[in-house]
């Protein structure tokens, strides 16, 4: 039964996800299976005029049973060496949306955000979580694009 309510709350995370992002027609969604717990649950793709800008991001999708407390949220989320690793290794962000199941409230932050060729595992400039209540898709879109526009001006 409890791998039920684990399946059941993982997948309603992911629905919440994409129903998220898809509050904009500037975004390609595919979703990815992975066999391990920290891997990336969507892959999404800027888009302009329909086409693809090759400006890409990486999510992970979590979901919880309950209501939403940022220093419970964080032990659960403590990252082992080897997931550490395997966001050094993404050239591009990737961020977490979390989900609440008590209330269907999602939450966001950065988990791989590089600036100035060295990789911080959370943004330095946003606060740990922001609700998506309060964050527009189209700013996350913004903060993708500047990450890449920061990249291209330090690669010339």
């Amino acid at each position: 039964m409890k791998l039920d309510l684990e399946y059941f709350t993982a997948e309603r995370g992911e629905n919440l996800a994409v129903v998220y992002l898809t509050r904009s027609h500037d975004l390609a969604i595919e979703r990815l299976k992975t066999n391990y717990d920290y891997g990336l649950d969507l892959f999404v793709t800027i888009l302009r005029d329909n086409l693809p800008t090759g400006r890409v991001f990486g999510v992970q999708v979590k979901a919880y049973d309950g209501s939403f407390q940022e220093t419970q949220i964080e032990d659960h989320l403590q990252r082992s060496q080897s997931e550490k690793n395997y966001l050094k290794e993404l050239p591009f962000p990737v961020c977490i949306l979390l989900f609440t199941m008590d209330d269907d409230r999602g939450y966001c932050h950065w988990l791989n955000y590089l600036t100035e060729s060295r990789i911080n595992l959370h943004s330095p400039k946003q606060p740990q979580w922001r609700s998506l209540e309060q964050l527009p898709i189209e700013q996350l879109i913004a903060e993708v694009d500047a990450w890449y526009d920061e990249r291209i001006h330090t690669a010339a």
